[in-house]
C-alpha cells in the first residue's frame, strides 16, 4: 500500500508539473500573439500616416470659365477668351508640393464645325502667377482639330447615326494641350493662380478643363504604381523597428540592475582586510587597557580615597559594559568584512550605520556622565572642607 501511495503521489506531482508547464507555455503564447497583433496594427497605422504625409495628390482638376468682351455692332467676340483659375485650397492653401515636378494640361471640348475646320491652328497661352499676381513662368502651345476627310466624316455619321440621334454620342473632339511638361513647384514663392488665354476670337468650344498631374520618381513612384509591394516593405520595416523597441524595453525593465564597480579604486584583498581588522582590534584593546587619568584632590581624612575608589569602580563598570558592546560591534565588523572580502565594491550596510550611531550616542552619554561625576566629586570635596573647617 505504501508503494502504491508513493506511486500515485509521484504521478500526481508529475501531472501537476506538466499542467504548470503547459499553463506557462499557453500564457507565453497568448502574450506573444497579443503583442504581435498590436505591433502589426501599429505598423499599419504608421505606414498609412507616412503615406498620406509623404505622397502628394497625383491629379488635381479645375474647370476653366473663359471671359471675353462681346461686340456691339455684330455678333461674336471682340476680344480673346481669357480665364484665371485659382489653384489653392481654402484650408491647406497651395495644393502642390515643393520640389515635386508636375504636368500641366488643358482639355478643350471642340465641335467638328466648319468654323473650327477653317480656322485650323490656334494658340493657347498659360501664365503661372504668384500670390502678388506676378508671372513666374509662361508657356504657349499651338493646337487644332484632328483632320477628317469628307468621306470619313460621312461614313462615321451614317454608322453612328442612332447614337447621334439619341444623344449618346456627339460630333466633337477633345483636344488635349500639354503646356508644362516638368513644372516644379517653388516652396519660396508657391503657385497661387493660373492665367489661360485662347489667342483667337473665332475658335468655338464647349468648355475647357485644367489638369495638373504629379510626375513621381524614386520612392514615390514605387509607392504609387506598386502599392502592395511598398506597403509590405514599409509595414515589415515598422514591425522590425517596433519589435526591437519592445524586446529592448522588456530586457531593460525585467532584468535586475547590475552593480558597476567604481573606476579608479583598487580592490581590497582579504589579507589586507584581515590585517586591518586585527590592527583595529589591537588599538581598541590598547585603549581599553589604558586607565583614565587620575583625579588629583587634596588629602582629606577618610573621605578622598573613598571618592576616588568609587569613581574608579564606576569607570571600570562602564569600561566593561563598553568593552562588551564594542566586542559585539567588532564581531559584526568581522562578519561584514568577511562577507565583502570577495567583492571589490564599497558597500555600507545599514547595520554598520546603526552601530556607528549607537557608538556616537554612547560616547556622548559617557561624556555627560563623566562631567556629572566630576561635578559631584567637586561638591563633596568642598562640603568636607567646609565641615573640617567648621570643626
Amino acid at each position: 500500500m505504501a508503494l502504491l501511495g508513493s506511486y500515485i503521489d509521484d504521478k500526481r506531482k508529475a501531472a501537476w508539473n506538466y499542467l504548470q508547464s503547459w499553463q506557462s507555455t499557453v500564457y507565453s503564447m497568448v502574450v506573444l500573439g497579443a503583442t504581435m497583433v498590436v505591433i502589426f496594427w501599429a505598423s499599419v497605422f504608421l505606414y498609412i500616416s507616412f503615406y498620406f504625409t509623404f505622397m502628394p495628390q497625383e491629379s488635381v482638376t479645375w474647370p476653366i470659365h473663359f471671359q471675353y468682351r462681346s461686340c456691339v455692332e455684330q455678333p461674336g467676340l471682340c476680344s480673346n477668351p481669357t480665364a484665371t483659375v485659382g489653384v489653392t485650397d481654402p484650408v491647406r492653401g497651395t495644393v502642390l508640393v515643393g520640389g515635386q515636378q508636375y504636368r500641366v494640361v488643358v482639355d478643350m471640348d471642340m465641335p467638328e464645325s466648319l468654323t473650327n475646320q477653317k480656322i485650323g491652328m490656334f494658340l493657347l497661352s498659360m501664365d503661372m502667377r504668384s500670390q502678388d499676381g506676378k508671372a513666374m513662368q509662361r508657356s504657349s502651345r499651338s493646337t487644332m482639330l484632328r483632320y477628317k476627310s469628307p468621306l470619313l466624316h460621312t461614313i462615321s455619321t451614317v454608322v453612328f447615326a442612332p447614337f447621334l440621334l439619341y444623344g449618346w454620342q456627339e460630333e466633337k473632339q477633345t483636344v488635349t494641350v500639354e503646356l508644362f511638361t516638368q513644372y516644379e513647384e517653388n516652396p519660396v514663392t508657391p503657385l497661387w493662380e493660373i492665367g489661360v488665354e485662347v489667342a483667337s476670337r473665332h475658335v468655338e468650344f464647349y468648355g475647357a478643363t485644367l489638369r495638373i498631374h504629379a510626375t513621381f520618381t524614386g520612392l514615390r513612384y514605387l509607392m504609387y504604381y506598386y502599392p502592395m509591394v511598398a506597403a509590405s516593405i514599409g509595414i515589415g520595416i515598422c514591425m522590425i523597428f517596433l519589435s526591437t523597441v519592445v524586446i529592448v524595453s522588456w530586457y531593460q525593465f525585467s532584468e535586475p540592475a547590475l552593480m558597476i564597480q567604481p573606476q579608479g579604486r583598487s580592490s581590497v584583498s582579504p589579507a589586507t582586510t584581515t590585517s586591518t581588522s586585527t590592527n583595529t582590534k589591537v588599538e581598541k584593546v590598547t585603549m581599553k587597557q589604558t586607565d583614565p587619568p587620575s583625579i588629583t584632590a587634596p588629602t582629606l581624612p577618610g573621605l578622598s580615597t573613598t571618592v576616588i575608589k568609587t569613581s574608579k569602580g564606576k569607570e571600570s563598570e562602564a569600561d566593561r559594559r563598553r568593552g562588551s558592546e564594542e566586542g559585539k560591534d567588532d564581531q559584526g565588523d568581522e562578519d561584514s568584512s568577511r562577507s565583502s572580502e570577495g567583492d571589490s565594491f564599497e558597500l555600507v550596510a545599514p547595520s554598520q550605520l546603526k552601530r556607528a550611531a549607537r557608538v556616537v550616542g554612547r560616547r556622548g552619554l559617557e561624556a555627560e556622565e563623566g562631567e556629572e561625576e566630576d561635578v559631584n566629586e567637586e561638591d563633596m570635596v568642598v562640603r568636607h572642607r567646609v565641615q573640617s573647617v567648621s570643626t
